[in-house]
């Protein structure tokens, strides 16, 4: 019985956090309340790496030799919520890896010891990369019986490498056709298709990180 008792326990502790590894040293979310303690130092210039689908943090090493850890908040359109504690006090980075293209995020660092954290945080204000700009040209053409050819301009940022098709039937919602890999390979030939029926076709370019571009304008064709 005590030992049922006990895995249950530990099932239920392990269960209140998530363990990830996106910063130096372990980092773990989970709902724990802690206790204001003014005596905790704050980070010490605070800086900030933005990119497109990640921001990175950098810090200085803390000296205050109480601390044992970071808890690490984020703030988007006034809701605050805690996304991970870092816990190991010598480390110096975090990355967020969950943030969207083009949007501001305010992030609060408490220092924290034994189940208490600091009572006011070093707060920064960060806005992710704008999404990659859209395929600027893209052209279907009808080259043979049940045959529509694409044809589009390369993207000019050398970080893509791959394009993604999509399709609309008769006015349809967008479903996903294809992936054309290489960003310089600028032609699909879509051999799907049936007399009668109007299709439009839109492309959005894809980065080695899997960051995405915005959608093309589309392009239509009846046959």
């Amino acid at each position: 019985m005590k030992v049922k008792l006990m895995r249950r326990s530990i099932l239920a502790l392990l269960a209140t956090a998530l363990i990830v590894f996106n910063g130096c040293g372990g980092v773990v979310q989970s709902m724990t309340v802690y206790e204001s303690d003014p005596s905790l130092a704050k980070l010490q210039n605070l800086k900030t790496l933005p990119q497109r689908n990640s921001i990175g943090f950098e810090w200085e090493k803390i000296t205050d030799s109480k601390v044992r850890g970071i808890n690490v908040y984020r703030s988007v359109d006034g809701e605050e919520m805690h996304i991970a504690t870092i816990s190991n006090a010598y480390a110096t980075h975090f990355v967020d890896t969950q943030v969207k293209p083009g949007q501001s995020y305010s992030y609060t660092f408490k220092t924290l010891r034994f189940g208490k954290e600091a009572e006011s945080g070093t707060q920064i204000k960060v806005r992710a990369l704008s999404p990659l700009a859209s395929v600027t040209f893209l052209q279907a053409y009808k080259v043979g019986e049940g045959t529509v050819k694409l044809l589009w301009r390369p993207h000019d940022n050398e970080s893509i490498n791959a394009y993604i098709i999509e399709r609309s039937v008769n006015g349809g919602e967008w479903r996903y056709l294809a992936q054309v890999n290489g960003r310089i390979m600028v032609e699909y030939i879509d051999t799907f298709v049936r007399p009668g029926r109007e299709y439009h076709y839109r492309i959005i370019a894809k980065s080695y990180d899997d960051t995405t571009s915005r959608p093309s304008q589309p392009t239509q064709i009846r046959l």
